[in-house]
């Protein structure tokens, strides 16, 4: 329990993997590449760096086959599952698959692997043996109470989805035989409403609960078929920010921002979520758990207090912490306090529910839902890289500075709000969110005839943009990050009633975040572009080949 070395990197570590022959991979999220490190003849050397891969943008989770050659890596903002030869670390492949992925593990056999999506309840098994590498997605959305026999419509939506844990092939029990092939995928079950005015965001309470879903993997097919709300109407002291997860005989460890707990789940349970058994208070931010399955301890990582905790998953004794040093650079103590602040969970003051900031906006970015809120139906945005120059704020244009946006956003969840001092905090926390930085090999396997191609779709696609023909750039200036701070009648026919004009808000990095309009009706960039229910722009007359120039340009804002 002792710190013996520092190894500085190349970019801020996401996530880290210890390879086969003892050398450390780790994401190094906003360079766009995994740094391959050797440990030192003594272990007080620290690492030497050896290579930096680049990768699809934003490399989250690592995983290595069974066979010790592959090294999987997810992308979050790439989309991509890549694969790299683990001697050489030269590209083997790269998949495309649905937004947001975060964990991957893969099945014993090497045949498959799991990953994880932040939004939208899914998890994609990828076949790592065939050359296509087909992509299949798992529906873990679950419906409430006992009723799993309705429709589409009763299915709730799901948020949260970083972390995965699988039950390997250890054990010789009779209770290790039956749980080998299980995933288990950690995330909330949702409820934003159904489209109806409400008080607050959703039209339950609380409208987010924990849930995890168990999936056989075998069948690729979920076995949790519904989730329980809490009695009292509130997720006081909830997992709702799930964060990594690891198996260990019969138990699912699951760490918690916001409760900045370690729990211990029945991994029996349909539910595990309900299934709590033990739980361990840990320093703010944990964000990364592994299990020593020999002696049955885990150590979990709290990035939010650089601290290491030491944890006997079979007694009650309480964990070991170690405070690591810090880096040459930090954070200010105000960013720190607006970060806890974003991820607090069951403060009353934000929320009465219970939910947190991060619970709409995970990683600062959007939870592709959109909610029943007193005026009307809203879809989030994402925060993370819109926030400077884009004043007004919210949908309605409403507040001239973020400040006040945040109050009135805790007065519609019936928060009873923050004191000035801790909504600067958290406006401070806010503007230094990291955007994705799109460069990266997400074209690495495509030809020189191809990328040329694809630069000349997009110069097309840009004089579409600031053309007259689509009248674009007249609300959404590129000089002024992609909006004029105007509000506009957006409504081909308005509804009586409701509201039609709507704040200008900003294109960056439109293209991840879907789905689009104030109230979420389209799915796609090329149904906003097609679309014949909204008075935005000329769009609709554009040809296919331009329909689709158009998207690739705004696919690169």
């Amino acid at each position: 329990h002792k710190e013996i070395a520092t190894t500085r990197l190349r970019g801020r570590p996401e996530q880290l993997l210890v390879l086969a022959d003892g050398r450390v991979a780790a994401t190094l999220r906003a360079s766009n590449a995994v740094e391959v490190l050797e440990p030192a003849v003594r272990a007080e050397s620290g690492l030497t760096s050896r290579c930096s891969i680049e990768t699809p943008a934003e490399p989250v989770a690592l995983a290595e086959t069974p066979d010790d050659a592959t090294v999987l890596v997810t992308s979050g903002w790439g989309h991509a599952l890549s694969a790299f030869d683990a001697r050489t670390f030269g590209a083997s492949y790269q998949v495309k698959v649905a937004r947001d992925p975060r964990a991957v593990v893969v099945s014993d056999d090497g045949s498959r692997a799991f990953v994880a999506h932040v939004v939208e309840a899914r998890m994609s098994v990828v076949d790592l043996t065939t050359r296509e590498h087909e992509v299949r997605l798992v529906d873990l959305r679950a419906r409430l109470g006992a009723d799993a026999t309705g429709g589409e419509a009763t299915l709730r939506k799901g948020c949260q989805g970083f972390a995965l844990a699988q039950v390997g092939a250890e054990g010789d029990s009779e209770l290790a035989k039956k749980m080998v092939g299980r995933v288990f995928a950690p995330m909330v079950s949702v409820n934003p409403g159904d489209g109806s005015d409400s008080s607050g965001y959703g039209t339950e309470s609380p409208s987010e609960v924990p849930e995890v879903a168990v999936v056989d993997a075998a069948a690729e097919r979920a076995l949790t078929r519904s989730v329980v709300l809490p009695q009292n109407g509130t997720a006081r002291g909830e997992c709702l920010l799930p964060r990594a997860a690891a198996y260990d005989d019969g138990s699912l460890y699951v760490t918690c921002l916001g409760i900045d707990s370690l729990v211990k789940l029945d991994a029996r349970s349909l539910d595990p979520a309900h299934a709590e058994l033990q739980r361990w208070k840990l320093a703010a931010g944990p964000t990364g758990v592994a299990v020593d399955h020999v002696k049955h301890r885990a150590v979990v990582w709290s990035q939010f207090d650089r601290e290491v905790a030491f944890v006997s998953t079979d007694s009650d004794a309480p964990p070991t912490r170690l405070s690591v040093s810090r880096g040459a650079e930090g954070i200010t103590a105000n960013v720190a306090l607006g970060r806890a602040l974003f991820h607090q969970v069951d403060d009353t003051r934000i929320s009465a529910d219970g939910r947190a900031c991060a619970s709409c906006h995970p990683d600062g970015r959007e939870d592709a839902l959109t909610w029943s809120t007193p005026d009307g139906t809203r879809q989030t945005p994402m925060l993370a890289g819109r926030i400077a120059d884009t004043a007004p704020y919210g949908w309605m244009g409403a507040s001239a500075k973020l400040q006040d946006h945040l109050k009135k956003t805790f007065e519609r969840l019936s928060g009873d709000g923050l004191p000035t001092a801790e909504v600067s905090a958290l406006v401070d926390y806010i503007s230094t969110m990291a955007p994705p930085i799109a460069a990266g090999a997400a074209g690495a396997h495509a030809s020189e005839e191809a990328s040329v191609e694809r630069r000349a779709l997009v110069e097309r696609g840009r004089a579409l943009f600031e053309s007259s023909d689509t009248a674009c750039s007249t609300c959404h200036d590129s000089g002024h990050a992609f909006t004029d701070g105007e509000r506009h009648q957006v409504m081909a026919q308005p509804v009586p009633g409701q509201a039609t004009a709507f704040d200008t808000p900003s294109l960056r990095y439109v293209g991840g975040t879907a789905p689009y309009f104030h109230d979420g009706r389209y799915r796609t960039l090329d149904d906003v572009l097609t679309a014949p229910d909204h008075a935005m722009g000329k769009s609709t007359r554009l040809t296919r080949p331009d329909r689709a120039a158009l998207v690739a340009y705004l696919e690169t804002l």
